[in-house]
């Protein structure tokens, strides 16, 4: 059973969406907790390079919720940013309880500042860790409410979103955190992190499960905040 989940967060000028983010991972928490789920659960955002109010935002919002905390970087990395949040979560953790995680046990979800989480996502990627899952890739489609109609049915013809599909979404991923140790943390890529840790969990033998049963909306802008993101493709689909 997994003993203690961290979600992390990089964030990168999001002041107009991280709230959104926030509130969905509190409602899938809450749902988790209401079906007899009780493990320790942080909340990791890393504001790296913003120069809006996102910090604040997240500051204002962890001031309410005990459970979500903020750390402000400059790598203009997400890879980097990924891989602070989580080894920051690790050693947190271990420096609160007093005692060592056994990383087996803990599990380090990945979704994105534009992105919501739906009510059941934190229960589908803790069911999945105790069935023996050393990874999670999870599937993505475009918020209804940040596109048009025929930009939605574009991404649809062109995604068949259904168990064992062959798609990597770092809005939507989890790992064991013992997993995440063995391929030597997220690399530090400003994009394609999220293919580089599914390609080197593989490597070191660890079983992959990819999955349609908690798809994750995210924005369908098409001025995005990485190069060659999910805003590139989208634009590519337009």
């Amino acid at each position: 059973m997994i003993r203690r989940l961290g979600v992390i967060i990089p964030a990168h000028n999001e002041e107009d969406d991280i709230l959104g983010c926030l509130e969905s991972l509190q409602r899938s928490h809450s749902y988790a907790v209401e079906r007899g789920i009780n493990c320790r659960f942080r909340v990791v955002v890393v504001a790296d390079a913003c120069t809006d109010a996102t910090a604040s935002i997240v500051e204002d919002f962890a001031a309410r919720h005990r459970n979500v905390f903020v750390l402000a970087t400059s790598f203009q990395s997400v890879g980097r940013a990924r891989d602070f949040g989580w080894r920051h979560f690790m050693r947190t953790e271990e420096s609160t309880t007093g005692e060592d995680s056994d990383s087996a046990w803990v599990w380090v979800a990945f979704t994105d500042a534009d992105s919501r989480v739906p009510e059941h996502w934190i229960t589908t990627h803790l069911e999945l860790a105790a069935r023996g899952v050393d990874c999670l890739v999870g599937t993505v489609a475009p918020r209804p409410e940040t596109a048009t109609a025929d930009l939605v049915a574009t991404w649809h013809a062109n995604h068949e979103l259904l168990e064992n599909h062959p798609y990597i979404f770092g809005a939507n991923m989890g790992l064991r955190a013992s997993a995440l140790e063995a391929i030597g943390g997220v690399p530090p890529l400003e994009c394609g992190e999220d293919e580089a840790i599914v390609d080197a969990v593989l490597r070191e033998g660890g079983r992959i499960r990819r999955t349609d049963d908690c798809r994750v909306l995210t924005s369908a802008r098409l001025s995005g905040r990485v190069r060659g993101g999910f805003s590139s493709y989208l634009r590519q689909l337009t």
